[in-house]
């Protein structure tokens, strides 16, 4: 086992990792609010395309948070997991941005997401190199913005 294996399998929790769950904790939150409230509860005007997107983003948040932290088994794919929530941000930002409709919850979120993606940025420096996987995280959103785009899922 490498010395960056060795310090991934035994992440210690400090405050950037703390602050990375309870932002993750946080948008996924705010996701499925939005899902329920606007979407499910609503009035019928949030197309089930958004409706699955808000959900997709509520469980793909809390899923991989945990398998970032909270699984010791999965230690090895941690810098996979960071890419994933890192690209999962990017995306979600891009795409609000793109859809246009702006509130209050939306922009607090979007802040909530850029730090999330800052967080999870040092976390990686912190215990690997470069080659880290992390550090496509944002690429990665892109062009899941993008395959959504080109796929018609956005309007």
């Amino acid at each position: 086992m490498s010395a960056t294996e060795a310090s991934e399998a035994r992440t210690s929790v400090g405050p950037i990792q703390i602050g990375v769950v309870l932002l993750a904790l946080a948008t996924a939150g705010i996701h499925l609010y939005v899902f329920l409230i606007e979407g499910f509860l609503g009035d019928g005007s949030m197309l089930p395309i958004y409706q699955l997107l808000f959900v997709g983003n509520f469980l793909g948040y809390i899923t991989l948070v945990v398998a970032l932290y909270f699984l010791p088994p999965l230690a090895s794919f941690r810098p996979i997991m960071r890419m994933l929530l890192m690209a999962m941000a990017t995306a979600a930002i891009i795409s609000y941005f793109y859809v246009g409709v702006t509130d209050t919850v939306g922009n607090i979120d979007k802040l909530i997401e850029v730090l999330l993606i800052a967080l999870l940025l040092i976390d990686a420096g912190i215990f690997r190199s470069r080659e880290d996987a992390a550090s496509w995280g944002p690429v990665v959103g892109i062009v899941m913005f993008l395959a959504l785009y080109v796929l018609g899922l956005l309007p």
